[in-house]
């Protein structure tokens, strides 16, 4: 399954690229279309866990408030980290190697920075829904689209840096 999975994918991205190899170098274009993939998934399961699983009005845990965002964006996160980790190290970051050591390695790196992105996307969806007075499912597409870009750089220089850069 996994071998026709990832040659599907393969073939798709292969097929594609043709359309963006003027102006992105292909790392870039995997990483956005695999990560877009992804992303689209997060943002699904946000919205269902969000919109349908969890009660609107939030929870008390231990004398403290959480809010059905706040526990949509942990579920959804927990969710898409595996998916994001093998669409990261299969296409788009191929270069960086395959060997079992080198994966956990580059599995702990990956996961210090989704972490980060965690924070960053809790702290700006905090902020545009609690200060910016956006609907929750608004602010999660927009704060995604701000903590992307930053994990696309800390991934690449960082969780599957390689002595070869391309």
């Amino acid at each position: 399954m996994d071998l026709y999975l990832r040659t599907g994918i393969e073939r798709f991205l292969e097929l594609c690229y043709p359309l963006f190899k003027k102006v992105l170098p292909f790392q870039v274009y995997a990483y956005m279309a695999v990560g877009g993939i992804n992303t689209a998934l997060n943002i699904l399961l946000f919205i269902i866990f969000f919109q349908w699983g969890l009660p609107i009005e939030g929870f008390v845990v231990l004398g403290y408030s959480l809010a059905s965002y706040s526990v949509a964006l942990v579920l959804a996160f927990m969710i898409t980290v595996p998916t994001g980790f093998w669409f990261s190290k299969c296409f788009a970051f191929k270069i960086a190697g395959n060997n079992g050591t080198k994966t956990i390695a580059q599995l702990g790196k990956y996961f210090i920075v989704v972490l980060q992105g965690l924070g960053s996307d809790y702290v700006l969806l905090k902020l545009l829904v609690e200060f910016g007075d956006v609907y929750p499912t608004v602010a999660k597409v927009l704060s995604t689209a701000i903590v992307l870009v930053v994990n696309y750089l800390l991934q690449k220089h960082f969780t599957f840096r390689t002595n070869i850069q391309h």
